[in-house]
């Protein structure tokens, strides 16, 4: 018995020994809790913002010392106060807005939104609020609400400096966020450049690239799409990305007196925290007058290279060909102005052409490069049979006729002589032009006369001869001039000794050359290498020949190409629709020949500014009926040649 008492006096001990232990722990969390919410109220106090749990009527639970500041009233005294009496009637409605959106919206975890109290001097402050929904106390009272306010009335009045400071830059000066949105405060020159008042929130490519996007090449609109993507990516890709940024823009714009153009210089500054652009400082500056200044004396250079260009062409030229060349121009461009004025579309693309011929062979690049843009457009549409517009021709023309006055101008400057051989030279010609043309339509005793006529003028070059041996010159210069384009080498061989035509039809002998020669060194003359596979010489070859036969000159140009491909003019002509399908079979060879000189027909799918236009043998074929003859005669072999001849009168 004694031991079973023993045994329960032991029990009851460790009964209390536990007891004590459980109570000695159950002290030390008290204490712990104890210092977790001493810490946490003292945190609470410390903050610098404003914090306060409340409930939706604006009863405050909870707050610190800024919250007590605000309300001006002890910190002991703050249970109970409400946050909606630091607002005006109209702050707290919108406070109250934001805390209905917070509580019906489940998927909304906190708003943030800027709105201006009463603080305890008072006085109007601009405050951040932060609220969100209170979860760690029960909500059988209903919903608890965290409150954050931060006071940002001196960040404000900074920005209202800045904003100031701006106001006097002559610069657009904004920051643009990771969403590519333009950030408050900017520079107000900003609105002034990109004619917008309203530039906050709106995306940078709205604003900036899109009124631009025409006028970027390809490579800086590549750029104006990696600027936004270049914000929140590192400083090294952003280095290299703004290579392509666009720096320099023309931008138009809506002003009162409406749209107006302007150059914009860009210039893109990465704000960094710890190697990353958060966000982009982008600056503006107008350069209209140093692009335009800069554009000024680009223009006067380009004008000082082409004067020097046009001189180094000139002093290329012999005199002799100079001088074939300028007389054969006096008569050229007269005639194409009276063309232009008749609205003669056939005659002005075939003198274009032998203006293009003539600056070709004379090797003035540039005369030629302007006819030859002329000449493409005018044939587009007239094959197009789109009408062509008087304004548009006689702009051109001036333009074209400007080439050549600088030409003349540089030549004479450059033999010292004055610039003209006579008074009105131009209209002097158009009037010898004029007479030549009736003549033409004279009897003989008429010709005659208007021979005399002509003679007093000065122009009278009816009665007087020369030598068609007095073209070579020009001829062996064209001849060069296009086997340098299309590499081919060709010889070239005069049998004309003695043989004289009228002085004032040496222009159109001129014109038929040339047009015959570009002929077969770019349709008749083989390559090289396609001349070696057939056996021939590497050197193709031309011949013209010219020989007196009583009261007529018979005239023949040969080559030894690859001849003419009857199936290749056929399909052409087909293509072309100079040709029915039907009545090809039946067609005879030399009217097959005749389709090279129909109006608009070429073997050429493309136009160069040697060929491919048809208005080559067309154009020679109506000089040769100028001077009098039928026709020009055809004849070929293929792979051995073709032979053109014509025979006119001496008159």
């Amino acid at each position: 018995m004694s031991a079973t008492l023993k045994l329960d006096n032991r029990s009851e001990v460790n009964t209390e020994i536990v007891a004590a232990e459980g109570l000695r722990a159950s002290h030390d969390v008290i204490s712990v809790l104890e210092r977790c919410k001493s810490s946490s109220e003292q945190i609470i106090q410390n903050l610098p913002d404003l914090f306060v749990i409340m409930d939706r009527t604006g009863r405050i639970l909870k707050g610190n010392a800024e919250a007590s500041k605000l309300l001006n009233c002890d910190y002991e005294r703050l249970l109970n106060k409400n946050v909606y009496d630091v607002f005006t009637i109209e702050s707290k409605n919108i406070f109250k807005s934001r805390i209905s959106v917070l509580l019906k919206d489940l998927g909304i975890k906190q708003l943030q939104f800027e709105l201006t109290c009463i603080d305890e001097n008072g006085h109007q402050a601009e405050y951040l609020w932060t609220i969100s929904k209170f979860t760690q106390m029960s909500e059988r009272r209903g919903p608890l609400i965290k409150v954050l306010g931060k006071n940002i009335s001196k960040v404000k009045e900074f920005e209202k400096k800045l904003s100031q400071i701006f106001s006097a830059i002559p610069l657009g000066i904004f920051t643009v966020n990771s969403a590519g949105e333009i950030e408050w405060p900017y520079s107000l020159y900003s609105e002034f450049l990109l004619g917008d008042n309203k530039l906050a929130g709106k995306h940078i490519e709205k604003v900036l690239f899109e009124p631009i996007w025409d006028n970027l090449d390809p490579i800086e609109r590549t750029g104006a799409m990696q600027v936004v993507d270049c914000i929140g990516g590192d400083t090294l890709w952003f280095d290299l990305a703004k290579l392509h940024f666009p720096r320099e823009v023309k931008y138009t714009r809506q002003t009162p007196d409406g749209l107006k153009s302007i150059w914009i210089g860009i210039t893109y500054h990465p704000i960094t925290h710890e190697n990353i652009v958060e966000k982009l400082m982008i600056v503006l500056e107008d350069r209209t007058e140093v692009v335009e200044a800069r554009r000024a004396l680009e223009m006067q250079r380009e004008i000082e290279n082409s004067k020097v260009k046009k001189i180094l062409e000139i002093q290329g030229c012999s005199g002799s060909l100079l001088e074939v060349t300028f007389s054969d121009f006096e008569e050229l461009f007269p005639r194409l102005k009276k063309e232009i004025d008749s609205r003669d579309l056939d005659k002005v693309a075939r003198s274009l052409h032998a203006i293009k011929g003539i600056a070709r062979t004379a090797r003035f690049s540039d005369l030629e490069h302007d006819v030859h843009q002329m000449e493409d457009t005018l044939m587009e549409h007239v094959n197009q049979k789109k009408p062509v517009d008087a304004t548009w021709l006689t702009e051109n023309f001036d333009r074209v006729r400007k080439e050549w006055v600088d030409m003349k101008s540089l030549c004479f400057a450059l033999s010292g002589k004055q610039h003209g051989l006579h008074i009105s030279q131009e209209d002097f010609s158009v009037a010898i032009h004029e007479l030549s043309d009736l003549r033409r339509k004279l009897d003989d005793p008429g010709k005659r006369q208007a021979d005399k006529i002509l003679e007093r003028l000065g122009g009278g070059n009816f009665a007087k001869t020369k030598d068609l041996s007095s073209l070579e010159a020009k001829l062996i210069h064209q001849k060069e001039a296009t086997c340098q384009a299309l590499a081919k080498h060709v010889d070239l061989e005069f049998d004309w000794a003695g043989v004289q035509v009228i002085q004032n039809e040496m222009l159109t002998f001129t014109e038929i050359f040339l047009h015959l020669i570009n002929n077969a060194i770019d349709h008749g003359v083989e390559s090289p290498e396609e001349r070696r596979k057939l056996g021939k010489s590497e050197r193709g070859l031309i011949k013209i020949k010219a020989t007196t036969q009583g009261n007529r000159v018979h005239v023949e140009v040969t080559d030894d190409g690859a001849g003419i491909n009857r199936e290749k003019v056929v399909r052409a002509a087909i293509k072309r629709e100079i040709l029915d399908p039907v009545d090809a079979p039946s067609m005879s060879q030399d009217q097959v020949y005749d389709l090279l000189m129909r109006p608009g027909f070429s073997s050429r799918d493309e136009a160069t500014n040697i060929s491919g236009r048809g208005i080559g043998l067309d154009s020679v074929n109506e000089a040769v009926r100028s001077l009098g003859a039928k026709k020009l005669e055809i004849a070929s072999e293929e792979h051995k040649g073709t032979r053109f001849s014509f025979d006119v009168p001496l008159t």
